[in-house]
């Protein structure tokens, strides 16, 4: 019986799987239908980006090589990108400022340690404290950073500031979501044997709970930094610092080797983040 039971729940062709698959199927056709996708028309136009790549021969530097890397320029776009990850930097520890304490209270497993008791006021506040923060983690995730950086551009004037401020509630809110379902997912012997010795609420989070959720946390706040430093650079297109703001102008007058030498920059400091962030994911794996 224990058998036949194993063999039935891990049976690929079961009436769900299968049910499954076609509703995927039927799902991504319907999509690519929809939005009239289509490979046969990016081959035929594939022609046309690289022209646009080479550029137009009867009109000098109009193309994206070589790169322009003049000391001058260079400089500049070095300097810029420097502010783009400070701006990141900067995002980063508010919004960790923000979503580590709202995340304990987005999780219900944490938030009956911190309002314990099964009577009807315990009960509202817990759920009235979820919903809330919940809300305001869908709330910032949900508009784009450029929006925010609009509202904050409007509000503070040009400058890295509103880039800052943009970047940090936006990214709070994901951080708010992942935070909070690694916190749901600790293991809850630590937290059930600690609190039978009679440990308070910050005694339980602070040594059952924090310390398995600790990897897990490194590893989303470098993984959203390296995030925030990639959308900073794009931040610069609505007045809010960085090197977009040189990015955005040297597209918009064409001048195309410039872009190229900033995109340049833009992925090699990316790929200077990623590897920092490795080398500290490493050190709390």
């Amino acid at each position: 019986m224990q058998l036949a039971e194993i063999r039935k729940k891990t049976n690929p062709f079961s009436v769900f799987n299968v049910t499954m698959l076609v509703l995927a199927l039927a799902v991504v056709t319907w999509s690519w239908e929809s939005t009239q996708m289509s490979v046969s028309a990016l081959l035929e136009g594939a022609h046309n980006m690289l022209a646009y790549i080479r550029g137009n021969p009867d009109i000098a530097e109009s193309g994206f090589f070589p790169p322009d890397c003049n000391g001058a320029g260079l400089k500049r776009y070095l300097l810029s990108m420097l502010e783009t990850v400070q701006m990141a930097f900067l995002a980063l520890i508010l919004s960790v400022a923000i979503a580590f304490p709202l995340a304990f209270g987005a999780s219900r497993n944490t938030l009956e340690i911190i309002i314990p008791g099964k009577r009807f006021v315990p009960r509202m506040l817990r759920k009235l404290l979820y919903t809330g923060i919940r809300f305001f983690a869908n709330l910032s995730r949900s508009i784009n950073e450029l929006v925010w950086a609009l509202l904050f551009v409007s509000a503070v004037g040009l400058g890295p500031m509103p880039g800052i401020l943009a970047l940090g509630v936006h990214t709070s809110g994901v951080l708010i979501k992942l935070f909070s379902e690694g916190i749901e997912n600790v293991q809850p012997e630590p937290v059930t044997a600690l609190a039978a010795t009679g440990a308070g609420p910050v005694k339980i989070i602070r040594y059952a709970v924090i310390p398995q959720i600790t990897p897990f946390f490194v590893s989303m706040t470098l993984y959203r930094f390296e995030s925030d430093v990639r959308s900073a650079t794009i931040l610069g297109f609505t007045g809010a610092g960085g090197i977009g703001v040189y990015l955005y102008d040297k597209l918009r007058s064409f001048e195309n080797q410039e872009v190229t030498t900033i995109l340049i920059v833009i992925i090699a400091t990316v790929a200077l983040v990623d590897r920092m962030s490795a080398v500290i994911r490493r050190r709390y794996a």
